[in-house]
């Protein structure tokens, strides 16, 4: 469940070279199930084709020179929002004082609907004193505009223009709709899926990890507003939006990809890591005799107590266990050096690996636990989140 489904948003795209990246946006927005009706001024039209941006978004693209009736008119009532992206200059300046000469500004001129700006332009144009007191003025309107990134620009200066990266765009529009985005600014790595040790370059040793359950994370805290990077193993699941996704498959490919990432607030490792490796992996495939075949096996490095020694995030990990579940989980808890361990159920109601559903118990350091009944695995990570986020509270730590 996306929140945002259903939202309707207006889309005005102006000219700039970074009308490109409204291709990306609507895509995100469509994620999202969002409604998305595209208008484009004149000059946006010299940067990206009405086709492309008509054809991600599902609905004809309103442009002046086919404007007919008063199809402007009606935008004041029927949509929930008006993102303009990108937002030059020009469009700032006209939204601010009033002027309506063309169907962009003539929409903003009409629109009472919440607005957000999305600025893209030189440094210089963002920082002169007529663009940033048409910004003071939108905002004293109680209009959104954002500031642009800071980086190279399309002319190679350096400096304040960069279009914001989408993903706290969308955060922006969460916040508009008084969505509540508890992980705002929070960086968050998760890890997913299983992990392959080879034996030749044809077969390997893995397990039934679907990645759902990280998968299900990832998005859950997404949504609440956090900064995502997930780490994943083989699976069949498409990669989220609003996520860097990176793709692994054996656990020294895992471990070396999360300590590039470990300057973050929060790490939950939801994979289902090897505990053994070969000690010797054929150059050619094995072939079959009639004789029994041996294979000696050494441990992989124990990546969640290596993690844990090298950073200060706070840990989220799992047990998965078959027997003596919560007395297992709970000696994980206190060896691995993390600050909350989820056990696990998987051959209990259907529940689990390779299942769309779960049921857990989460246990921190403070011997709080609290059990989580049968459920989607979504609606269980969001659950979990809540958990987290209301123990760390308490704690002053989020």
């Amino acid at each position: 469940m996306t929140n945002l489904k259903n939202k309707k948003i207006l889309l005005c795209v102006t000219g700039s070279i970074a009308a490109y990246k409204a291709c990306e946006f609507i895509r995100l927005l469509k994620k999202q199930d969002c409604f998305i009706q595209v208008v484009m001024t004149n000059s946006a039209q010299d940067f990206i084709g009405r086709l492309s941006l008509a054809s991600l978004s599902g609905n004809p693209v309103m442009v002046d020179s086919e404007q007919t009736g008063l199809d402007h008119v009606n935008f004041a009532i029927e949509f929930d929002l008006i993102v303009i992206l990108p937002s030059t200059a020009n469009i700032i300046c006209k939204a601010a004082n009033g002027i309506a000469d063309d169907i962009v500004s003539t929409i903003l001129s009409i629109c009472e609907q919440p607005k957000l700006f999305v600025p893209a332009m030189n440094f210089r144009m963002w920082q002169s004193k007529a663009t940033q007191d048409a910004v003071a003025s939108l905002q004293k309107n109680g209009v959104t505009v954002m500031t642009p990134n800071e980086g190279y620009l399309a002319s190679m200066d350096k400096g304040e223009g960069r279009l914001p990266d989408l993903h706290h765009t969308l955060n922006e529009i969460r916040r508009i709709f008084d969505i509540p985005t508890p992980l705002k600014d929070k960086k968050i790595l998760i890890t997913a899926g299983p992990t392959r040790e080879h034996l030749d370059p044809i077969r390997f040793l893995s397990n039934k990890s679907s990645g759902k359950m990280g998968y299900a994370f990832a998005e859950t805290i997404r949504d609440m507003g956090g900064d995502v990077t997930l780490i994943s193993g083989p699976v069949a699941i498409d990669p989220p939006s609003e996520i860097s996704t990176i793709y692994i498959e054996t656990t020294d490919d895992m471990y070396d990809e999360m300590n590039k990432y470990l300057d973050v607030d929060m790490i939950i490792m939801c994979a289902a890591i090897a505990d053994y490796t070969p000690t010797h992996k054929s150059d050619i495939k094995i072939k079959r005799d009639n004789e029994n075949l041996s294979v000696n096996m050494k441990p992989t490095i124990d990546i969640i107590q290596a993690i844990a020694k090298k950073t200060k995030a706070l840990i989220v990990a799992f047990a998965l266990e078959t027997s003596d579940g919560e007395k297992n989980a709970k000696n994980k808890l206190i060896n691995k050096g993390v600050d909350y361990i989820i056990l696990n159920h998987p051959n209990e109601d259907n529940c689990g690996i390779d299942s769309n559903y779960n049921k857990v118990i989460i246990f921190d350091n403070n011997n709080n636990k609290k059990e989580f009944h049968k459920d989607r695995k979504d609606r269980i990570a969001s659950n979990v989140m809540k958990f987290i986020i209301n123990q760390e509270k308490q704690k002053n730590k989020i």
